[in-house]
């Protein structure tokens, strides 16, 4: 079979596609519009395993020699060289045509933010409780990858998992939901985390990322968990009977508090009928999510939080408040994603300081909010350190009157991070490196490296 890989991706789903293919013995080309100063490691990994890899430029010839073409969950369904493909799958849509889902208890979770960290929770809770479970989706783990595993355990005579939590994006679902044309395979559980504006460059309104949010959820679904506030908004979407829909903060109840992360992740092991302590001990002893309100480590009475994948206005604040009653030197800005920074607002008036990283978001949405509300920041900043730096040293200067006083300094953007870094992830870890520096104390910096501004905007 000839099969062509659409866009690498950023989080290794093209490559697991690509590896996937070559292991079966088909022949594989991959094409992305990257050139080989991004993606030339990994070009030539693939070309070593016998793939064609096209750098930099899309060809036509390569959609009319595919029998089928694997999309990149980012590239859009109009993209005009998928008018020539023959058939159009995505790693969701591959996995969910295999048999073998009917083995194995399938939990779906999305929403703009609490996914990664409710699907992460959910599979955590059940391997401690002795259920296997296994994740894949939009927190980087290739369905292809889980395939390939289900493959080798079927050849070897294994049972396959109890359960596979899958988190989706609104892409996601909107390919999958192409794919089968509506008739997705039963969903044990499909749950709803929040929903806020996002990705407004890309859709053409709210309601248009809205409704790819809310087409996870149907007659496939077994039981349906959403807010309360999100009741009948997916009643009414969706024509599920009432009996069938949930909400997460009834099932909560008053067990965990209203900030909480874990709420929703609570909430579906309730609903799977694991019992409430079990699955509160189970919780306590969840490490947390890489980039989501991540705490890296101590010095100097100062605590460095990478919560890079706060990627909307609303998230910064989510994070705030779950970092209350610390004084808060915050950093944040970035990509603009066409959302408004009004949904951070609050957290921008009670931060102790503000540090901002450059970007088309920054200048245009952040900047002019501070500057109209009169709130006084440093930057915008050109790269991690610079912006770590200068918090840094606020947090210092912050907690000299009284040293017991523990102080955060916390990455968390609100914007996506494209022009200054790979992904958010690269976005978190060159955070991490620097807040590592500091509390090793191994870094040169003066307080003014790469020309930060360590003199604030007022």
């Amino acid at each position: 079979m000839r099969v062509l890989v659409f866009g690498l991706g950023a989080h290794g789903g093209g490559f697991a596609a690509a590896n996937y293919f070559l292991n079966r013995g088909d022949e594989v080309r991959v094409t992305d519009l990257r050139g080989y100063d991004v993606l030339g490691e990994t070009m030539e990994v693939l070309t070593n395993r016998g793939a064609t890899c096209i750098a930099g430029e899309h060809r036509m010839e390569d959609f009319l020699w595919a029998d089928i073409v694997i999309k990149n969950p980012a590239i859009a369904p109009d993209n005009p060289y998928l008018r020539a493909a023959r058939t159009v799958i995505t790693d969701f849509s591959w996995l969910f045509a295999s048999p073998w889902c009917s083995e194995v208890k399938i939990i779906a979770i999305t929403g703009t933010k609490g996914k990664t960290t409710t699907a992460a929770a959910v599979a955590h809770v059940l391997n401690s409780l002795g259920y296997e479970t296994v994740q894949c989706g939009n927190m980087g783990i290739s369905a292809f990858t889980i395939l390939a595993d289900w493959e080798r355990r079927k050849a070897e005579g294994s049972s396959l998992p109890a359960y596979l939590v899958c988190e989706f994006s609104s892409w996601q679902i909107r390919d999958l939901y192409a794919a089968f044309q509506g008739n997705l395979p039963e969903i044990r559980i499909a749950a709803l985390t929040s929903l806020y504006a996002d990705h407004q460059n890309a859709y053409k309104d709210i309601e248009s990322y809205r409704n790819d949010k809310l087409e996870l959820f149907g007659d496939h679904c077994e039981s349906v968990l959403v807010p309360e506030s999100m009741i009948k908004m997916v009643r009414d979407y969706t024509h599920l009977p009432s009996k069938r829909i949930h909400g997460i903060d009834r099932l909560s109840g008053r067990v965990l508090a209203p900030n909480s992360p874990h709420r929703c992740a609570y909430a579906i092991c309730r609903m799977l009928g694991l019992r409430w302590r079990e699955v509160l001990k189970a919780l306590k002893n969840f490490k947390g999510v890489p980039h989501r309100i991540e705490q890296v480590g101590v010095a100097d009475s100062i605590m460095f939080i990478n919560d890079s994948a706060a990627t909307i206005p609303e998230a910064v604040l989510f994070s705030f408040e779950n970092c209350r009653p610390l004084p808060i030197h915050l950093i944040c800005g970035g990509t603009d994603k066409n959302l408004k920074a009004e949904g951070m607002l609050i957290a921008l008036k009670e931060a102790s300081s503000l540090h901002l990283l450059d970007g088309s978001f920054t200048r245009n949405k952040l900047v002019p909010l501070l500057e109209q509300e009169g709130l006084p920041y440093s930057g915008p900043f050109g790269n991690m350190d610079s912006a770590v730096d200068s918090a840094y040293e606020a947090a210092l200067k912050k907690k000299e009157p009284n040293a017991d006083t523990m102080q955060v300094v916390m990455l968390s953007p609100g914007a996506a991070s494209f022009e200054l870094f790979q992904h958010e992830f690269d976005r978190g870890d060159k955070f991490k490196i620097r807040s590592k520096q500091k509390i090793a104390g191994t870094d040169s910096s003066d307080g003014d490296a790469s020309g930060s501004a360590s003199s604030p905007h007022t």
